[in-house]
């Protein structure tokens, strides 16, 4: 029984009941009022629940339901005052950043969030720059639950408006990624990237970044950023993006075999044989990784304060991938929809936790079961208190002296 959804606050009568005939396809129309008094509606929600829709798949759709075929242009401009209808103005939106920064921090005390706008003492209207946002629920479970590393990363908004969504995620127990913050900024330099980790390190309580291992892709003026916010911290680069710039000049699988092993290598003398393979092949490629300190990107290297062994800088990679619908959203709807994902993804996290019934993790318990069959072939000696000397298959060159932590 169609009804009309009466608009302008006026009472329509129009009204059509029909009912299907016995054994036919027959319907037989019982009641009819078709004298409107309302103004005639042309929401259409169809793409309100699928906002996501192409102009391709917008087109093929009006030439279904309507037999009329429309233009790209058409089409887009379509999708765009739908957007504009769903989402709301881009423009009003930039001009109330304040206050959703001030209503996160009131209703979600410990919260941080900054600002930063352009031109505030001029007669026109500011403009806005950047704005910094650190739930505190995000940075508590990464001060509590959480390994030390945080990888560091940014990806292009998508939308009219021009601009970088700068984001620190880490890992958490269970070795998933563990988002903590994110920012919209105007580009991404060292200007930006130095106000980005000063907001970060004020919201978790480090002034030097001692005790934190940052990962990153060196992205333009990050490398300078890391070593002026944070001096204290371990810093890693992805070896994926060495990687890809060393073979640019150094072709070939031996190469890419010898690299990765290199980068693999857990002790000194495993690196020095790779190295040496590639110095025999070629002394500028040799030369080429000599200038990059071991410690940003071999394993042999790393601290043991991280409790992390990762050389790629995935973790961030997988967040962008993740947020790609929030990129081409007004500022503020772009807030509210990363902040939307960040309490349905926690409380699936809290939901799946309920079922562990033992003190490690699901991906930690499987870790152990592997090891455990490496370990069968291991004798070890205790040296003095927790440290001991570990022997593998009889191999004399493989003694090593480790240091287990409770």
């Amino acid at each position: 029984m169609p009804l009309c959804i009466c608009r302008g606050g006026v009472k329509c009568s129009f009204k059509i009941h029909a009912t299907k005939l016995k054994r036919q396809q027959t319907w037989q129309i019982k009641t009819m009022k078709l004298e409107h008094k309302c103004v005639r509606s042309r929401e259409n929600k169809k793409f309100r629940t699928n906002p996501s829709w192409k102009v391709k798949q917008i087109k093929d759709r009006v030439l279904h339901d309507l037999g009329v075929e429309v233009t790209y242009y058409r089409a887009w401009m379509a999708r765009c005052r739908a957007k504009l209808i769903i989402f709301g103005s881009a423009r009003e939106q930039y001009a109330r950043v304040w206050d959703y920064g001030k209503a996160v921090m009131k209703y979600n005390p410990g919260s941080g969030c900054n600002v930063v706008i352009d031109g505030i003492e001029k007669p026109e209207p500011p403009l806005f720059m950047r704005m910094f946002i650190c739930l505190r629920p995000l940075k508590d479970g990464f001060l509590k639950g959480c390994r030390p590393i945080i990888g560091v990363d940014g990806c292009h908004l998508k939308g009219g408006y021009p601009g970088q969504i700068l984001v620190a995620v880490s890992k958490d127990g269970n070795n998933s990624i563990y988002p903590i913050s994110w920012a919209t900024c105007e580009v991404e330099n060292r200007e930006t990237w130095v106000w980005f980790l000063e907001s970060l390190m004020q919201c978790i309580g480090s002034a030097d970044g001692a005790g934190f291992t940052f990962m990153s892709d060196r992205q333009k003026g990050l490398v300078e950023a890391l070593s002026e916010v944070v001096p204290n911290a371990e810093t890693r680069f992805c070896v994926r993006h060495i990687w890809a710039n060393f073979k640019l000049k150094f072709t070939g699988s031996v190469f890419k075999e010898l690299f990765w092993s290199a980068t693999r290598a857990t002790t000194f003398v495993e690196f020095q044989i790779a190295m040496q393979q590639i110095r025999e092949l070629d002394e500028d490629a040799y030369n080429y990784l000599e200038n990059i300190p071991t410690h940003h990107w071999c394993r042999h290297a790393f601290s043991d304060s991280c409790r992390s062994n990762m050389l790629l800088n995935n973790m961030c990679e997988t967040f962008n991938s993740v947020i790609r619908d929030a990129r081409d959203k007004p500022i503020l709807t772009q807030m509210e929809w990363m902040r939307r994902y960040m309490m349905r993804r926690n409380n699936e996290k809290w939901e799946d936790s309920k079922e562990i019934t033992t003190n490690i993790t699901p991906y930690v318990h499987k870790l152990f079961q592997r090891m455990s069959y490496v370990a069968r072939n291991c004798i070890i000696e205790a040296a003095r208190d927790d440290t001991y000397e570990v022997q593998l298959n009889d191999d004399q060159a493989s003694h090593v002296f480790m240091h287990l932590h409770a």
